[in-house]
Order: structure tokens, then C-alpha cells, then sequence
């Protein structure tokens, strides 16, 4: 028996090194360089039983698909350029149960471009309790249909301001810390931040979304706490930003820790131009279950603009600073459980203002946010609605 195991590993090892020379030498007898992208199997019946084996052998350019199913306590750093990693046949889980050896996240993410998707992170924790699903240290992070839930964070981004996070279709539940508050995502001041289509909830004392980048786009989501929720604000700016907060579906228990949805500026912006002291707000729906606050708290003074907004409960649009028009409050009472749509005699129907574009970015809505995560198309009907989502002829 022990000599079987023994000509099993030799004959696993072996193959993983001809594996190596033949990807290697391709890439030294590949003509133009477009043409040596390799694909790379991952899986528990395939000869990379694993992604740390398949992050090996990747070169820049290649392409991972990782077969669905659970990868333990299995941690990477993707330091390749151009480079796409996805699950196939559903998601590929990776499932961390202890404290984390590198002492950051379960992958970390280091070259120039890289598109994750169809991958589930979960248990990420570390000695210093900063543990995360994705470490994003550099370059254009894309994200595509991922689900994190129960880190200490979701992502942890460094302040590369040359590179840029986008997010789309993904989930983010119930990131915690032992002892501490967390943020379901955190955001360092990078060049560009965009999550649309995405769903956010349950995040530990923390904020559901702080951001520190240059420019944020957050479109189309649902931002919630859970029932008995005790997040702090939906989203934060921090530091500001050129900031669109579109069509979200937004949502605050009555046990938040923070009585305002979205902070802008509670740091400081002084390093900020003025172009990146300008915040959108426009046709969102809040439900407000906590006895006051704010949909917008402006600390910073900086161009805030909240339009065509529709809140159930109470509270105002806008503290500090700012216009405002077009926004609606309608009473608690009147929200029928889970809906996100004005009620059918509210002020709100047909109530939006229309809006020209910013530099090129469409202030108005022209998607919503759809369950379990993604969009469709917003279909006006006369006039613009209020809040996130079009109520139906």
C-alpha cells in the first residue's frame, strides 16, 4: 500500500513538472505573443486538483477555470497580468477555516488586470483581523458574479490610484469580525470604484460600502440590513469622490448604528479637487425603519446634488450642504412588505425631474436592480418615476 501511494505522488509529480516545461517552453517557441494564452483545468478528478497548483504554472494572458465544488483552506496570489479566472459549472468555493498563512486573504490579487468570476469566498480571517476574501494590491479588478460571505471582509483594496475595482452581479452577506465592526466592502483610494447589479447585506457595525476612491459608481443595487440589522451607513465616502449613486434599492433596520444612509466627506477632502467634491444622488428608493436621520449627510460642503428620491419612513433627504428637489417621502405604513415601487396615488409617480448628463455619465436611471443580483431594464411609463424601480401601468 505505502508503495502505491509512493508511485502516485511520484507519477502526480512528474506530471506537474512536464506540465510546467511545456507551458514554459511554448511561451520560448510561440510565435506573436497574443497566440501563447494557454487554458489551465482546475479540479478534484483533473491533474491541477487545485488553484494554488494552477497559479503555478499561469502566465499572463491565460485563462483558470476552476471546476465547481469546495477548495479548503486553498490560498493564492494571482500576480499575472491579464488574466482571467473563472468557475464553471457553477461556483467554485473557496472555503477558508482557520487563520489565513499569508496573512492577508484567501487570494490576493497583484497584476495588472484580472477577471474573477463565478467564485464564492468564505471564512477568510487572519491574526490581525483585517482577513478578506480578495486582497486587491494593483491593476483593473473586474468581478463577475461572485459571492463573499462570513470574512472579517469581503475585499480589501490597497490606494493604487492608477487602478480601478469593478463589480457586477455579486453578493456580499454577513461580513463580521470578532470583536470589531467591519465593512461588507472597503474600498482604498484607488483611481476608480463601480458596482452595479450587486447585493449587499448584513454587514457586522460596519459600513455596508466605504470608499475612498477618486470616483464611485454605484448603480443598481440593493444595499440592506437583516432584519435586527446593525450596520452603519448603506454607503461611505469618506474622502469623497466623483460620486453616482443610482437607482439602489436601499434599506436601514431601526437597530442601525448609524441613523444616516450615505456619508460623504466625514474625513476630510482636502486632497480632492473640485471636480472630486461632487456627489449624484438620484432615484433611489430608501426604506427608513429608524426613527430619524438622513438619506444624505454631507460633512464636507461639497457640490451634493439629491434628486427624484423616494423614502419610506421618516427623516430628510439632505443634511449639510446641498441641492435637493423632486424627492418624496411616502409613510412606513403604506409599504407593502418587499416592495420597492411607489404606491400606485403617491406624489412620486410620474414626480422625477429630468437631468442632464455629467461629463458624460447619465445622471438619470435607466436600469433596476432584480433578485437574486443583476438588472433589467427600467421601463418609464409617462414620466419618469421616483425612487429605484418604475411602478407598472
Amino acid at each position: 500500500m505505502d508503495a502505491l501511494i509512493h508511485i502516485k505522488r511520484f507519477s502526480l509529480a512528474h506530471t506537474i513538472l512536464l506540465l510546467v516545461f511545456l507551458h514554459w517552453a511554448g511561451a520560448s517557441h510561440a510565435l506573436p505573443a497574443a497566440t501563447t494564452a494557454q487554458t489551465l483545468q482546475v479540479g478534484p478528478e483533473r491533474v491541477l486538483t487545485t488553484p494554488s497548483m494552477a497559479a503555478r504554472l499561469a502566465r499572463s494572458g491565460d485563462t483558470i477555470e476552476i471546476d465547481a465544488g469546495v477548495y479548503a483552506n486553498d490560498y493564492v496570489t494571482w500576480a499575472q497580468d491579464d488574466i482571467t479566472i473563472r468557475g464553471v459549472g457553477g461556483l467554485a468555493h473557496l472555503k477558508s477555516s482557520g487563520n489565513i498563512s499569508n496573512g492577508k486573504a484567501i487570494w490576493i490579487v497583484a497584476g495588472k488586470n484580472a477577471l474573477i468570476e463565478n467564485i464564492e469566498f468564505s471564512g477568510a480571517k487572519v491574526q490581525d483581523s483585517n482577513g478578506a476574501g480578495i486582497r486587491h494590491e494593483s491593476g483593473n479588478l473586474t468581478l463577475r458574479n461572485t459571492y463573499f460571505h462570513h470574512n472579517e471582509f469581503s475585499i480589501l483594496t490597497g490606494g493604487d490610484r492608477e487602478a480601478s475595482l469593478v463589480i457586477e452581479d455579486s453578493r456580499f452577506f454577513r461580513q463580521k469580525r470578532a470583536g470589531r465592526f467591519s465593512h461588507g466592502l472597503y474600498i482604498g483610494e484607488l483611481g476608480r470604484f463601480s458596482i452595479t447589479g450587486s447585493h449587499i447585506m448584513g454587514t457586522d457595525r460596519g459600513h455596508q460600502i466605504k470608499s475612498r476612491a477618486r470616483e464611485n459608481h454605484i448603480r443598481y443595487n440593493r444595499i440592506e440590513d437583516i432584519p435586527g440589522g446593525n450596520s452603519s451607513r448603506l454607503v461611505d465616502l469618506p474622502n469623497c469622490g466623483l460620486s453616482f449613486v443610482v437607482g439602489n434599492d436601499l434599506h436601514q433596520a431601526d437597530s442601525t448604528q448609524n441613523v444616516d444612509a450615505i456619508g460623504y466627506g466625514a474625513e476630510g477632502c482636502d486632497d480632492r479637487s473640485a471636480q472630486e467634491r461632487q456627489l449624484f444622488v438620484v432615484n433611489n428608493t430608501f426604506v427608513n425603519e429608524a426613527w430619524n436621520g438622513a438619506l444624505v449627510r454631507n460633512h464636507a460642503g461639497g457640490d451634493v446634488s439629491v434628486f427624484n428620491n423616494l423614502t419610506y419612513g421618516r427623516g430628510r433627504f439632505l443634511l449639510g450642504k446641498g441641492e435637493k428637489a423632486n424627492n418624496y417621502f411616502v409613510n412606513l405604513s403604506h409599504r407593502r412588505p418587499g416592495s420597492w415601487l411607489p404606491p400606485r396615488k403617491a406624489k412620486a409617480v410620474d414626480g422625477g425631474r429630468e437631468l442632464d448628463s455629467h461629463g458624460g455619465t447619465a445622471l438619470l436611471p435607466d436600469r433596476v436592480f432584480v433578485l437574486p443580483v443583476g438588472t433589467a431594464a427600467r421601463k418609464v411609463h409617462g414620466r419618469l418615476d421616483a425612487g429605484s424601480q418604475e411602478l407598472p401601468q
